[in-house]
């Protein structure tokens, strides 16, 4: 069987969005994912995913759990063979006490592959030259198991003396299919192997020597691969990346690995042309800075703007930076400048002031109109950052304009509180209107508790005596009632308007049954950011075995209601 530390430490490593989306697909949406439900016939997505918490639940069926409850679910497999399934995916080796159980068969079918197009990059010379010509060694090649893939009978080949069928290898994107039939995903291109975040290998991405129109391919979307959520060499670089608490970003292989043997090890490519969403969740696992190094062309600095603003209001802190004299990292480190990349990482501009900047000189206002107009985007950029953030841009953004300091605001003030109405106001709407989503289930019960710490004092002394701020999302509700409770103050005045049928709470009992689930989630997120810290594999063992018990606790209290 397997042994239970193997399978804690799995749990370590697991990432519910990386393994839902192997099945199903998945939508971001505010900071959790929702898909439609498989448990039920769901034509809307009413499934929501928390990365930071671990759980799936849906709010039609009722369906929930953590990922190994979803595998289990969805594949019919008994926990074991859950495990197996996840530790398969996960590119993660379990052990075993003696009594072993025999795994399942595992084909492998990629990294079958992988070796062939190794094998194939020795004998095709044209690629060989290409390769060299870009300066690359033969140790970066085996660094970064580049290949070749000839014709695609070869790679069919490979799979039929494999007994892999080719719906299969069609599963996992080795293979394409049209009207004529199946074919290899790669026909005479270098290819770059692309791992996840653990290091399994979950496609390609392939380069053509010829004239084919697309340069650059990647593997088509599979059940193992979605560009939108993976970067290029992440499993090579997250260790130099933790180290020194930066992630450089550029475009492409090349450019990735010529930082790599610039010595700059702790960077990854996009697999596009800009940073998505889908990317957020990985970016912040180990709270690192992030330099964005995109090609100094049009559509480069178009990828830089729109990757700094994502990263700035996603309140991801780093700078972008460009190679000089509109050289790429890869053409830099071909004409053996590869020493001047350490330079361009060193420097750079701060995400906020670079979009503030770039969003000013692409407007160039000329008459006070201009002006006013091109504040307001400024402005509008800035809704979406902490107060402070946004504020300290003022300065800047007055010189750019030619504006007097005092005479404009980017957020804070009355401006603040306006936006404070009107978000929770427009929840109240949703809810009431019946537009229910995983987030606002959540806020709701929040909303609930707080209109009652509004009108009963002892629910107010029972929930800072229970539990404190901590548990809750919205910390600004919270402090106003446990404050002055002013009646001017935007927090007050919307529980007061638009929260006003709230049931009261009749019970001490009731108080501590609608605060469980909060506490509850709380210590899942505990949870999941300790298991995704820096600190030592020993530390992390003994903090998620106290918040292990501490829910233990809590979910033997929930049965007691």
């Amino acid at each position: 069987m397997i042994s239970p530390e193997s399978i804690e430490q799995l749990k370590l490593r697991i990432d519910i969005v990386d393994i839902v989306s192997t099945y199903i697909s998945v939508k971001k949406s505010g900071s959790a994912y929702v898909c439609i439900c498989p448990f039920h016939d769901d034509r809307n997505p009413s499934m929501s995913i928390n990365p930071h918490k671990g759980f799936y639940h849906c709010f039609s069926c009722g369906a929930g759990g953590d990922a190994i409850k979803f595998v289990m679910e969805y594949e019919k497999l008994t926990y074991p063979e859950a495990i197996e399934k996840i530790a398969n995916l996960c590119n993660f080796s379990l052990t075993y006490t003696a009594s072993k159980e025999p795994k399942k068969e595992d084909k492998r079918i990629l990294e079958q592959l992988n070796l062939l197009y190794r094998e194939n990059l020795k004998r095709a010379h044209e690629a060989r030259r290409y390769l060299f010509s870009r300066s690359l060694t033969g140790e970066l090649i085996e660094r970064f198991e580049l290949g070749w893939a000839g014709s695609s009978a070869q790679s069919l080949t490979l799979l039929q003396k494999n007994d892999i069928t080719l719906e299969e290898a069609l599963a996992v994107g080795a293979v394409k299919q049209n009207e004529e039939g199946f074919y290899a995903s790669f026909i005479n291109r270098i290819t770059f192997p692309i791992r996840d975040f653990s290091g399994m290998l979950v496609g390609f991405g392939g380069r053509t020597l010829g004239n084919n129109p697309a340069k650059y391919v990647n593997s088509p979307d599979s059940e193992i691969f979605n560009k939108s959520r993976i970067l290029y060499a992440y499993d090579k670089a997250k260790k130099s990346a933790l180290a020194l608490g930066e992630l450089v970003i550029c475009e492409g292989y090349m450019d990735c690995i010529a930082f790599h043997a610039s010595g700059v090890t702790n960077a990854v490519a996009v697999l596009g042309t800009a940073l998505t969403e889908s990317h957020i969740p990985l970016l912040k696992k180990g709270d690192l800075k992030v330099i964005l190094c995109f090609d100094a062309d049009k559509a480069g600095q178009g990828a830089a703007v729109k990757s700094a603003r994502l990263l700035a209001q996603n309140a991801i802190d780093g700078r972008v930076t460009f190679v000089p004299s509109g050289k790429d990292p890869a053409e830099l480190f071909a004409a053996q400048r590869g020493d001047v990349l350490k330079d361009v990482v060193s420097g750079g501009v701060e995400f906020g002031e670079f979009v503030v900047r770039s969003i000013i000189e692409n407007a160039a206002p000329k008459t006070p109109l201009e002006v006013e107009k091109t504040l307001g985007e400024v402005k509008e950029f800035c809704s979406f950052l902490s107060e402070i953030v946004a504020n300290s841009y003022e300065r800047l953004v007055g010189e750019l304009l030619g504006l007097k300091a005092g005479s404009f605001v980017l957020t804070g003030g009355e401006n603040s509180n306006l936006r404070a109405n009107l978000r929770v106001r427009a929840f109240a709407k949703s809810w009431q209107s019946g537009e229910h989503s995983a987030k606002n289930i959540k806020d709701h019960a929040e909303f609930v508790i707080f209109k009652n710490m509004l009108e009963n004092r002892q629910i107010l002394e029972f929930v800072k005596q229970d539990c404190g701020e901590e548990v809750f999302k919205h910390k600004d509700f919270y402090r106003a009632v446990t404050g002055s409770q002013n009646i001017n103050n935007p927090c007050i005045r919307v529980l007061n308007s638009d929260f006003k049928d709230v049931k009261p709470f009749d019970s001490p009992k009731k108080v501590a049954e609608a605060l469980l689930p909060l506490k509850i989630a709380y210590l899942n997120e505990s949870r999941a950011e300790v298991a995704h810290s820096l600190m030592s594999d020993e530390k992390k063992r003994v903090q998620i075995l106290k918040i292990n018990k501490m829910l233990a606790e809590l979910e033997e209290q929930k049965m007691k209601f």
